[in-house]
């Protein structure tokens, strides 16, 4: 009985997860961090700004995009310039976030 539980209960949590889908986005570029997560890797986190519409209401939101390593050409991108990249689009609970895979120039 637990372990029909527990393949119910799993294949509702696999249901729920979005998989990831590559595309070119151009936004603009409201700030830029770079760190280094606890294992001292090197991570890059720009937000972005996108333009959505909800019930005629335009508003404008900024959007996570994440880098990890190194990635030709992100030391040149600065806040306020726009940003054309190939991205991995995520959504969790609602929310879009990007995974930087490549900018272009």
């Amino acid at each position: 009985m637990k372990k029909i539980i527990a393949i119910i209960l799993t294949s509702f949590l696999m249901a729920g997860m979005a998989y990831a889908k590559d595309k070119v986005i151009e936004k603009e570029i409201v700030s830029i961090t770079q760190n280094f997560d606890k294992n001292g890797n090197e991570y890059t986190r720009l937000l972005i700004k996108e333009d959505k519409q909800l019930n005629g209401v335009k508003y404008s939101i900024d959007t996570p995009v994440m880098a990890f390593g190194k990635i030709a050409g992100i030391e040149g991108l600065k806040t306020g310039k726009n940003l054309k990249a190939v991205v991995s689009e995520q959504e969790y609970r609602g929310n879009k976030s990007y995974i930087l895979r490549a900018i272009i120039n």
